[in-house]
């Protein structure tokens, strides 16, 4: 264990500064209010369900689906909500001693049978949502609790972290990792407290904080999350997390943490009447599933996708409370770290009576410290948690934890108090050491678990790291904070230099350590599971029932079960409980709930044990690559999708590699995806999307992921195809479509994964939703679309041009393509490249694009150059030949050289890039210009002095020569420039261009040598270069900054002449109608009916009216065509004008527009 004598000396200094840090903090933080009510739907993954922020899961019932799976129709949940019971310090006899059985047990206002008590006023004594912590100015369905992934629910300022804000002062995400961290796909945030739970206060007149007397309830002020991840191996997955906070200043010598379940599979009338729940205490879970597995249609007509196919929820306890002070490793992890401590056994709960030179322990009732006591040889009183014990020696019997011959365990082992004196506190043989229960002669319960505890009849000093660990003790008691990626600081956000961050030492909030490091809790796991019949057999307002019903060591199996297998279902909920444990002024416990799914109770069970993993890996799950942005275009029979690259770049927080692999894009009829999930495991069960089109990184990572063993047991054989490095592309269009129909679209990025980690690739979530009132909602990377031809006489804007070139002399000219044809703008743009120097010589790497009416420069940062696949601006991208992008492609070019007058008897040529050896120290580069050699008859000119050459070594062929010639940049043929060049031969005062002879040419600066130039032949016969000849040399030229290019875009405009001939093209689709028809779309999943009637008339000029007619001549409505020129489609709802639904016959119809002069005229009919 490291660090922890450092902290164990600091502990009292820095908890007197968090201290002080909390309670500013709390004072800027609201109490609990009805009216903040708020809605929120989580739908992350495979799990979606609406949820509030009274913290009541499923409810309410009518605004989203109720803890559903898959299916927005498939619920499995009336209501899920938390409880938390404390035993209260109060004296009502006045003798002053506390009472030891009043109770209270707070509750949600959640909306079930037997509900709890409510203040004469009507305001529920329950927990309350607490405002600031969500936009109280954003009205919107679905939208109300602060979520990760849609930044408008947040608040202007979080009450909780008041300084996290970015540099435009807008709050940042305040996520489970810290300031601006997005560890889950999908994340909600909300705060609730008791503070209108003044049922205590109006009887017994209990306030719980000495203090503050404003305050009532018991103080408990809960901070929750829920958490999802998109990830196949925890797409089945919904996380709950709970930091339920005692602001006051009492004391709960008892506490105990639960969940009432309202069991719901079917979520319809009457399914709720045929369901099982029963628990799994070795793996802290409760269950519910469908005892016939099939949802009757009657009930629910919309389960998907066939009646019989219905799954099982599991309840689980991830985390549960700590109990840093009982002496018992309740959790089990100690084992792990320690050998030495003993495990209970059977004769640990026996009865023993105390003998005089017994070794005692005492516990102090506020500090839980311990102290030893000799028993000696005569009476004696000693006091232990606050409780007098009279002990005789020889006759005292002390006992704690025993079960009965059925398992019942008597009250000392749930009464907070060490009734055998040896330390532990509340050790139950039920909960510690062997899970056991019989009715009659039936064993129902036999399962043999011990625990390690600490001896303190050997020590009083608990040196053990995982024995009474805790979250907030300042100590890292498992070792794993690692100084080099968890020294962020306390708002866990790195490079903000908040306090700790680069310290060197674990500071509260960061990674891995205390709040954010699920190990550090001496968790005490299911100690209670309370089964009852019919669902409104409960009374939530009767505290000492409710404390009774939570009781440790408490299992009730229900009747339905024989020999351990349900013979029936029926309307039974449960609750279920982790106590005791003491809840001290000012400290926070823990506990995580986790809803899981599986097709059945073994893949429900694998299901948690996945989520147990994701858990004990501290929520530290590998994420996807960031989610791209996508837009689509409707076209005329196509659909165009085009996004951006942030995926591209993002790196996994949790692997800290750039791990970006491809892009998949999901198709479907419904918001669900329906047609696109068809994937399945090794067990034939569909669990995943099947993608339309997907492009794969080419990197040579490609076919199937390779499951590992362990891998390939937790996901049943699932694969994951990596693709088929076919390259990656940011535009898709899709010809496989009918206009007017919808659409839906996503558009993920996945990554590689790494199966020598045990990492399975994750690929972004899908949402796509459809509230009450029938809105579609988005995230960034889905769609909703439908394609329909443009208004008739539509003008499309010019595709496929080609740039004009300004300046330059590139091998190639980009041109432009049209992707989005809405946002071709009427302008001028020019293109400009940025170079890159390869060995000296200038290639375009990259380019950026200015629109010169307004002088806007259209990217921050300059875009890559590419052949394809550039980045959208305005509606268009550009296409570049990228072919002499590189250095190797830069090299002479026969066909653009030669001699002017092509005579053949002229020598013959060769230029070429010369390597000369590392030793020379010679610097030389390829430099892509047009060379002209001009000869003369005389021998005026001069070669440069070699002297000025870089590093050229001395050598006899190398000397300032006279010449017959000169060189010229040519490449600007109205503007050529003048260069130097050496010549190479012996000896001579005078070059003459021979065979044989060597020539270097040289850059503008005359320091750099270029190109090598040598002649062949035979001089003999060969015509030598005299005045009036001129040798071209031309080399390849890549893209470069001396390149620059303009062109003009037309935006989509209108033709009143082509859409006068073309009006004869406008019908009504379909016709006739018959009962329904693909264009219409479903009711959302709350609400029943008849659902939307459509007929679409379309090829519709644009702003034009369509007058509608019953056989008669009566008018039925007229509807107007207000959209976009790209759309000349109008449906008509199949109403009147009155707002009533037309009857079935035949119809007219008369279309007409502003300036065409032009009318159509048409029928259709409608048949019942």
């Amino acid at each position: 264990m490291k660090n922890n004598k450092y902290y164990r000396i600091l502990v009292p200094a820095i908890f007197l500064l968090f201290f002080f840090i909390v309670d500013v903090a709390a004072q800027q933080i609201g109490r609990g209010d009805p009216n903040a009510l708020r809605i929120g739907v989580h739908r992350g993954n495979q799990v979606r369900t609406v949820f509030s922020n009274l913290g009541v899961i499923a409810q309410p019932g009518n605004q989203g689906p109720r803890g559903a799976w898959k299916y927005d129709n498939n619920g499995y949940v009336g209501d899920v909500s938390p409880l938390v019971g404390v035993k209260i310090p109060v004296d009502t006899n006045g003798d002053g001693i506390a009472d030891k059985d009043t109770f209270s047990v707070v509750i949600t206002n959640v909306s079930r049978p037997g509900g709890g008590d409510a203040s004469p006023g009507g305001t529920a004594w329950t927990f309350q949502p607490i405002p600031g912590f969500f936009d109280e100015l954003l009205d919107e369905e679905g939208k109300g609790v602060a979520m990760s992934h849609q930044p408008e629910t947040w608040p202007s300022v979080w009450p909780d972290q008041p300084t996290w804000v970015d540099e435009d002062g807008n709050a940042e995400w305040n996520g489970y990792f810290g300031r601006g961290q997005f560890n889950a796909d999908q994340e909600s945030y909300f705060w609730m407290d008791d503070n209108q739970d003044e049922k205590f206060f109006q009887r017994l007149g209990f306030l719980p904080d000495s203090t503050d007397p404003t305050r009532k309830g018991q103080a408990l002020q809960v901070a929750v999350r829920g958490m999802q991840w998109s990830n196949f191996l925890a797409q089945d997955v919904l996380f709950w997390l709970y930091d339920i906070n005692n602001v006051g200043t009492t004391t709960y010598s008892q506490t105990v943490f639960g969940f009432l379940v309202g069991t719901y599979v079917g979520v319809e009338d009457p399914e709720y009447n045929d369901d099982v729940s029963f628990f799994d205490i070795r793996d802290n879970i409760t269950y519910t599933f469908d005892f016939d597995q099939y949802i009757t249609p009657s009930a629910n007509p919309r389960w998907l996708p066939t009646p019989n196919e219905v799954g099982v929820l599991a309840y689980a306890f991830l985390e549960s409370p700590g109990n840093p002070f009982d002496g018992i490793d309740n959790d089990a992890d100690n084992r792990n770290f320690d050998g030495s401590a003993p495990y209970f056994e059977g004769v640990s709960f026996l009865p023993r009576t105390v003998q005089s030179g017994d070794k005692l322990i005492l516990i102090d009732p506020v500090t839980f410290e311990r102290s030893e006591f000799t028993m000696p040889n005569s009476q004696v009183t000693v006091q232990s948690m606050g409780k007098s014990f009279t002990l005789v020696p020889g006759a005292t019997v002390l006992t704690e934890g025993a079960a009965n011959e059925t398992g019942v365990i008597g009250k000392d082992a749930t009464d907070g108090i060490d009734n055998d004196l040896d330390g532990l506190i509340d050790e139950n043989s039920q909960v510690h050491y062997r899970q056991f229960q019989k009715a009659g002669t039936q064993t129902l319960i036999d399962t043999l678990n011990p625990v390690q505890y600490f001896d303190y009849s050997r020590s009083l000093a608990n040196n053990l790291p995982m024995i009474d660990e805790a979250r907030d003790d300042l100590i890292d008691n498992d070792s794993d904070w690692d100084p080099e990626f968890d020294d962020v600081g306390e708002d866990g956000k790195p490079e903000t230099g908040d306090l700790g961050e680069g310290d060197g030492v674990p500071t509260p909030g960061e990674p891995n350590f205390d709040r954010t490091d699920v190990d550090e809790s001496d968790q005490i796991g299911l100690t209670s599971f309370q089964y009852f019949v019919p669902a409104g057999d409960i009374s939530m307002s009767d505290e000492n029932d409710m404390w009774r019903r939570l009781r440790p060591g408490f299992f009730s199996v229900p009747t339905i079960f024989v020999n351990g297998v349900a013979t029936r279902g029926e309307d039974g909920d449960f609750i279920y409980g982790s106590g005791y444990f003491p809840l001290l002024p000012k400290r926070t416990e823990r506990f995580s709930l986790a809803l899981a799914f599986g097709e059945d109770l073994a893949a429900v069970f694998k299901t948690k044990r996945v989520a147990q993993l994701i858990y004990d890996a501290n929520y530290n799950f590998p994420r996807p690559p960031e989610k791209p942005t996508v837009t689509a275009v409707a076209g005329d029979g196509k659909v165009t999708l085009y996004w951006d690259r942030v995926a591209e770049e993002s790196i996994d927080p949790t692997t800290k590699e750039k791990d970006f692999e491809g892009y998949k894009i999901f198709k479907g009829t419904d918001p669900d995806l329906t047609d696109a999930f068809t994937l399945t495991n090794g067990r034939g069960i569909a669990k995943a999307y099947k993608p339309v089109a997907q492009f794969d990184l080419k990197n040579g990572i490609r076919g199937y992921f390779p499951l590992t063993a362990q891998l390939n047991d937790l996901l049943d054989g699932l694969p994951f195809f990596l693709g088929e490095d076919n390259g990656i592309s940011n535009t898709w269009v899709d010809t496989d479509v009918i206009n007017g129909r919808t659409y839906y679209y996503a558009v993920v990025a996945y990554d590689r994964g790494d199966a020598a980690k045990e990492i399975y690739p994750s690929e972004n979530n899908v949402f796509i939703a459809k509230n009450n009132i029938g809105e579609i909602l988005l995230d960034i990377n889905t769609v909703a679309v439908v394609p329909n031809a443009p208004v008739a006489g539509y003008v499309p804007p010019q595709d496929g041009e080609e740039l004009t070139r300004t300046s330059g002399a590139s091998e190639t000219v980009p041109y432009f393509s049209v992707i989005d044809e809405t946002r071709v703008k009427t302008t001028s743009y020019e293109v400009v490249i940025i170079d890159s120097l390869v060995k000296n010589t200038p290639i375009g790497y990259a380019y950026n694009v200015v629109n010169t009416a307004t002088a806007d420069t259209l990217f921050e940062v300059p875009q890559k150059l590419q052949a394809e696949n550039n980045a959208v601006f305005d509606g268009i991208n550009l296409s570049f030949n990228t072919a002499y992008q590189t250095l190797d492609s830069i090299k002479l070019n026969r066909n653009q050289s030669g001699w002017a007058n092509g005579d053949s008897t002229y020598l013959n040529y060769v230029a070429y890039f010369q390597t000369f050896s590392a030793n020379s120290g010679v610097v030389n580069f390829k430099d892509p210009k047009t060379y002209a050699l001009v000869f003369y008859d005389d021998f005026s000119r001069q070669s440069v002095d070699p002297a000025l050459i870089t590093n050229l070594p001395a050598n006899p062929n190398f000397s300032q020569k006279l010449v017959n010639f000169d060189v010229y940049d040519y490449t600007n043929k109205d503007n050529p420039v003048k260069l130097p060049f050496i010549p190479s031969g012996r000896n001579i005062d005078t070059f003459k261009v021979a065979a044989g002879s060597r020539l270097f040419l040289i850059d503008e600066d005359s320091t750099t040598i270029t190109w090598t130039v040598d002649f062949a032949g035979d001089s003999t016969k060969t015509h030598l270069a005299g005045l009036g000849d001129t040798l071209y040399i031309n080399f390849r030229k890549p893209l470069s900054s001396i390149d620059k290019f303009t062109f003009n875009t037309v935006a989509a405009g209108y033709d009143a002449n082509k859409a006068k001939e073309n009006i004869k093209n406008v019908k009504a689709v379909p016709n006739p109608y018959v009962v329904t028809n693909i264009f219409e779309e479903p009711l959302p999943s709350t609400i029943t009916g008849r659902g939307e009637r459509v007929i679409n008339f379309i090829n519709l000029p644009p702003s034009s009216k369509i007058h509608i007619y019953t056989s008669s001549g009566n008018h039925v409505r007229t509807i107007e065509h207000n959209g976009t020129i790209q759309n000349g489609t109008v449906s008509w709802d199949l109403r009147t004008k009155e707002g009533l639904d037309v009857a079935f016959g035949v119809y007219f119809y008369v279309v007409e527009a502003d300036g065409i002069g032009e009318k159509k005229f048409g029928k259709l009919a409608i048949i019942k």
